[in-house]
C-alpha cells in the first residue's frame, strides 16, 4: 500500500532520476469587453460639460494645401437645450455659438444669425454634432445609419446620413475616441472634399460657473462704432 505515495515522491523530488520539470503555467490576460454604442452615447449623456482644444484641416479639390483653424469648443448639456460654442482663435478670430434653436456667428466680417427652424440642412448638420455629445441615440438613429467598432474603450463611430438633403451634402462623418474622450472628427462631402478635426486636452468633466455660461456661449460685444472723420 505504501508503493503508490512513495513513487509520487520520488517523481516529485528534485535530483531523482526520471525526474520532470514542471510545465510552465500560462495565465491568460482577462477579457475586456469592448464597449457597445448604448454605453458609449450613455457616458456622452453623462458629462457635466466638455471642453477641448481643436485643429481643423478643411481637405478641398481646388486648394493646393488645407485650410487650418485652430481654437477651443465648449459644450453644455443644460437639459433639452443642450448648447455649443466654437471660438476660433486662429488664423481670424470667431465665434459660433448653438443655442438650439439658432445658429450664432460673429467674426471680423460681422455677424449672422440663422435660424435653425427655416433651415433644414443647417439644422440637421449643428444637430449632428450637439447630439453626439449630448448622447441622444434616439435623435441620432432618426438621422443616421449608425456603426460602432471598438476594441476595449477605443472606437470609431461611422454615421451615413439618412435624410435630405444633408444626405445630398455629407457622404459620412467618421469619430473616434477612447472612452468619453473624443480624438478625432472626419466629415467627407459628397464631392469628396473633407474637414478633418484633432481634438486634445480635452476635459469631459468641465463644469461651468454661471459668468462663464454667460461668456463662453455668447457672442463677444460688438466693437464700439468709429467716431465720424474730422472729429
Amino acid at each position: 500500500m505504501l508503493v503508490l505515495p512513495v513513487l509520487l515522491v520520488m517523481a516529485g523530488s528534485p535530483g531523482r532520476a526520471g525526474a520532470t520539470e514542471p510545465l510552465p503555467v500560462t495565465v491568460a490576460a482577462p477579457v475586456v469587453a469592448s464597449i457597445t454604442l448604448e454605453q458609449l452615447l450613455g457616458q456622452f449623456a453623462g458629462m457635466s460639460g466638455l471642453q477641448a482644444s481643436f485643429r481643423e484641416e478643411k481637405r478641398m479639390a481646388l486648394l493646393a494645401a488645407p485650410l487650418v483653424n485652430e481654437g477651443t469648443i465648449y459644450f453644455v448639456p443644460n437639459g433639452k437645450k443642450p448648447r455649443l460654442a466654437r471660438h476660433t482663435a486662429k488664423p481670424a478670430r470667431s465665434v459660433v455659438v448653438i443655442d438650439g434653436s439658432a445658429l450664432k456667428l460673429a467674426d471680423d466680417a460681422g455677424r449672422e444669425e440663422i435660424a435653425l427652424d427655416k433651415s433644414p440642412a443647417v439644422r440637421l448638420f449643428v444637430d449632428s454634432f450637439v447630439k453626439i455629445f449630448a448622447g441622444d441615440r434616439e435623435a441620432l438613429a432618426a438621422m443616421y445609419a449608425m456603426d460602432l467598432q471598438a476594441e476595449g474603450q477605443r472606437w470609431t463611430l461611422k454615421l451615413k446620413p439618412k435624410l435630405a438633403p444633408l444626405d445630398k451634402l455629407i457622404e459620412r462623418v467618421e469619430i473616434t475616441g477612447d472612452g468619453v474622450v473624443i480624438a478625432t472628427m472626419r466629415v467627407v462631402e459628397v464631392g469628396g472634399d473633407e474637414a478633418v478635426t484633432t481634438f486634445s486636452a480635452v476635459d469631459p468633466k468641465r463644469k461651468f460657473t454661471a459668468e462663464e455660461l454667460g461668456s463662453l456661449f455668447s457672442l463677444p460685444p460688438k466693437p464700439a462704432a468709429a467716431p465720424p472723420a474730422g472729429r
